[in-house]
């Protein structure tokens, strides 16, 4: 089994076990019958009821565990639009144990589109896309209905999980009361992506990854180094509101780095600052990087979080910070992804702090 595979398992058992003995069909929404409807699917074909008492958990459970396994266990808690397979794995060819075209078109027209025309052009795109790296049917949905699925400022983060999201925002904050309170205190984790869509191939690793990164980052690309907040996102009535932290950031002189993470840190002395670079980037290359600013803050190597859900790409780190503990030499051959490999194994050591010395 795959570590992002075991790791939205984890999830799940955990959700199971916050709801346990918790089946009741709660509340009940606009339809009257525990199921929402929303203007922008009102015409959809029918309108399943939802479990409010296993959302509310969820949501509850979400506020309390690390960001980045929040969004898996909200989209599990809540079906407000059904079984969410059909959606989430839209990639996966039927071929592959995925969906058929037809089980996405009933998701879908169930979950509901903005307009006649960006259901053509999702649908109209669905097949080429699957079981590739295309995103195409999402941001053309995306291009077209902006706000009404939260594709604002721009269609960067809409995808599945994205979309999930957004509908349980609208429903779980039409349905008012401890719902919709539990919704708004809570904040989740995006992709580390720019306008295109597009993020860094980060380091794997099959455990000893912590599923909480930044709020600060230090993103190392083939232009210098860019210095930003990771991108979050509220939910409400309105869908999601994407706070884009200026992500990646603009690019910064090595000798700019230290004003610019002090100016981000605004004083707060729990802050800590996470490290992206390309799997194959030299290992090297971050030394200094992480020499300077590891005197604003606690350093950490990112790496791909377990718990994301399916499409979508978080940012874990792993608990060894890089900075004041015993020296961890870094030779020219070194990779990012070998850094990441050779750090997890000193934090199963019970190591928590090392110094990279350049070899």
């Amino acid at each position: 089994m795959r570590s992002r595979d075991l790791g939205r398992c984890v999830v799940a058992l955990a959700l199971a076990a916050a709801c346990k003995g918790s089946h009741d069909q709660a509340g009940s929404g606009p339809s009257g019958s525990g199921g929402f409807v929303h203007p922008i699917i009102a015409d959809a074909p029918f309108s399943p009821p939802v479990d409010w008492t296993a959302c509310n958990m969820a949501l509850r459970k979400a506020a309390t565990e690390p960001l980045d396994v929040r969004p898996q266990l909200v989209i599990e808690g809540c079906a407000v639009c059904g079984d969410w397979m059909p959606i989430l794995q839209w990639n996966r060819p039927a071929t592959e144990k995925g969906p058929t075209r037809l089980q996405i078109e009933t998701a879908m027209a169930t979950c509901g589109y903005c307009s006649p025309n960006a259901k053509q052009r999702f649908l109209g795109t669905l097949d080429a896309a699957r079981g590739t790296n295309s995103r195409t049917p999402w941001r053309n949905l995306g291009d077209l209905c902006k706000a009404e699925i939260s594709a604002v400022p721009d269609s960067r983060f809409t995808n599945a999980p994205f979309y999930a999201l957004d509908r349980i925002a609208r429903a779980a904050a039409a349905h008012g009361g401890d719902t919709a309170n539990l919704l708004a205190a809570l904040e989740l984790p995006l992709p580390a992506i720019s306008i295109s869509g597009s993020g860094l191939t980060l380091p794997d690793l099959e455990d000893g990854v912590s599923p909480t990164a930044g709020p600060l980052a230090i993103t190392v690309m083939g232009d210098g180094i860019h210095v930003a907040k990771l991108p979050r996102a509220r939910m409400s009535g309105t869908g999601l509101t994407v706070e884009l932290g200026n992500y990646p950031g603009e690019t910064v002189k090595p000798d700019q780095l230290g004003a610019a993470l002090t100016k981000l840190a605004a004083g707060d002395k729990a802050t800590s600052i996470t490290i992206l670079a390309p799997v194959a980037a030299p290992a090297q290359q971050l030394v200094a990087t992480v020499a300077t600013a590891a005197k604003i803050a606690p350093v950490y190597l990112g790496v791909n979080a377990h718990g994301a859900p399916e499409g979508w790409d978080l940012t874990g780190t792993i608990p060894v910070a890089l900075a004041g503990g015993d020296k961890l030499v870094v030779s020219g051959e070194m990779t990012a992804q070998q850094l990441a490999t050779e750090l997890a194994k000193r934090s199963k050591n019970g190591q928590r702090k090392v110094t990279l010395v350049a070899k």
